[in-house]
């Protein structure tokens, strides 16, 4: 017992020492240059009752309860949020310069406790406004593990928000939407693809590759296609920045062809994720897919492929009309 106890003791005097080494202050700031002029972009953040229009957590639980301190644009304003899936919080309006800053005093109470300043500046460039919206805060020294990877968790979240507000804006021209269906129950399908495995960022040129090319097999070997193409992605690196996909279109007859494989997707449920916009937004979209796996608790199976299936042609669809669902394997 005493041997047990020191080996305890050890580990949690290492644990100690590990998390004093942590940084305890956090910042995590994003800009946009938005095409509107500053009062236009800033009445939609000073507003408290316009943040449900383009909240990037709103959109995972649109039912929210919402509740509102008057007055809702002006010093001592607030909102609070009490979500099934978000959790729950309120934010107070601590002072404001018109068209210019915004300070905004933040406190979350689900899933955990925290509170951190948030503050928001609109700097005029000719007719369009560059948006900064930051926030910093202190984590409590059991959640010191945390400080470093805020930026990475939240700064995403705030890139779609602050897209969000330029399309509530009046500033459509890179509109996106993302949307949560829910789960779907995948048919089996077979196909045949291009096996890519490499930098995620040659993904782009291999796809522009890689479809054409396939789907010009599949017609010249008497394959008839089935449905519109997909990649499998049966691995991500993100330390080292590299992926294992196949970049594939669906068959009814699948043929060997030298160069390309074939195989086979068994019936599965997924949590699908719909993004109506370029493809340049596909990392937002992946992000919010398992942000929202992670708020539903969704369990997504782990050695079972994720699937991007572009459900419009790009030849033939742009903007808004361009749509792409996000397939998650679920247990």
């Amino acid at each position: 017992m005493g041997i047990f106890l020191s080996i305890i003791a050890i580990i949690v005097i290492g644990a100690v020492i590990w998390l004093s080494m942590q940084p305890a202050n956090y910042e995590v700031v994003r800009r946009r240059v938005i095409k509107v002029k500053p009062e236009v972009v800033y009445a939609n953040v000073a507003e408290l009752k316009q943040w449900s229009q383009w909240n990037p957590w709103i959109m995972h639980e649109p039912d929210t309860s919402l509740e509102y301190g008057e007055p809702t644009n002006a010093a001592s304003g607030w909102y609070s949020w009490d979500g099934k899936f978000i959790g729950s919080g309120k934010m107070t309006i601590t002072s404001m310069v018109e068209n210019e800053s915004i300070e905004q005093a933040l406190k979350f109470y689900k899933p955990m406790k925290s509170k951190s300043d948030v503050y928001w500046r609109f700097n005029a460039i000719g007719d369009t406004t560059e948006v900064t919206w930051g926030m910093r805060g202190k984590m409590p020294f059991l959640f010191r593990w945390m400080s470093k990877m805020m930026d990475q968790w939240v700064g995403k979240d705030y890139e779609i928000g602050l897209a969000r507000l330029a399309a509530v804006s009046g500033d459509t021209e890179d509109a996106f939407e993302i949307e949560f269906p829910g789960t779907v129950e995948g048919q089996a399908e077979d196909y045949i693809a291009s096996h890519y495995v490499g930098p995620i960022d040659d993904m782009k040129a291999a796809m522009e590759e890689g479809f054409p090319k396939v789907a010009a097999a599949a017609v010249e070997h008497g394959m008839e296609i089935s449905a519109q193409p997909f990649t499998l992605y049966h691995e991500f690196d993100m330390k080292n920045k590299k992926v294992i996909c196949d970049i594939a279109v669906p068959v009814n007859n699948p043929k060997e062809v030298d160069g390309l494989i074939t195989g086979s997707l068994l019936a599965q449920k997924y949590m699908r994720t719909t993004l109506k916009g370029d493809y340049e937004h596909l990392e937002l979209a992946w992000h919010s897919a398992f942000s929202h796996a992670r708020m539903y608790k969704h369990k997504i199976q782990m050695g079972k492929p994720m699937v991007e299936r572009y459900t419009t042609d790009p030849a033939e669809s742009s903007g808004l009309d361009l749509v792409t669902s996000i397939d998650l394997p679920l247990k």
